[in-house]
């Protein structure tokens, strides 16, 4: 699915444009204009709230009832547990309007930028 970028990726502000495929239900991938990433649904690891600010909200045009998925950046690393997650700046997709776009929490000064994934993998 495409999502129009209103809140742009943090040095791709270039794209304007992405696609979302979702690859199971903790992974997906995003890609535009020959760049791709991985992306994790954080609820599968940990608990995670964020705080968006209202004008990040109005950007997204989210209100409560919006249809709306949160997503992490993720750089996938061999073996794989050694990869990290971004929980410090999340993207968000609201599917109601197709905009989407990385924000900074209001609280993001919970959360590392560069999280490893060993953290959450039971073993």
């Amino acid at each position: 699915m495409k999502f129009e970028v209103v809140l742009p990726i943090l040095g791709f502000e270039n794209i304007k444009e992405f696609e979302l495929e979702k690859i199971d239900d903790i992974f997906f991938k995003l890609s535009g204009e020959n760049v791709s990433f991985t992306l994790i649904n954080p609820y599968a690891l940990r608990d995670y709230e964020i705080i968006i600010s209202q004008k990040d909200k109005e950007a997204l045009g989210i209100n409560d009832d919006s249809n709306i998925l949160i997503l992490n950046a993720m750089i996938i690393a061999k073996p794989l547990q050694n990869s990290t997650i971004n929980f410090a700046s999340p993207i968000i997709f609201n599917f109601d309007n197709k905009k989407m776009g990385q924000v900074i929490p209001q609280n993001a000064q919970d959360y590392a930028l560069t999280d490893p994934l060993a953290n959450y993998i039971k073993e």
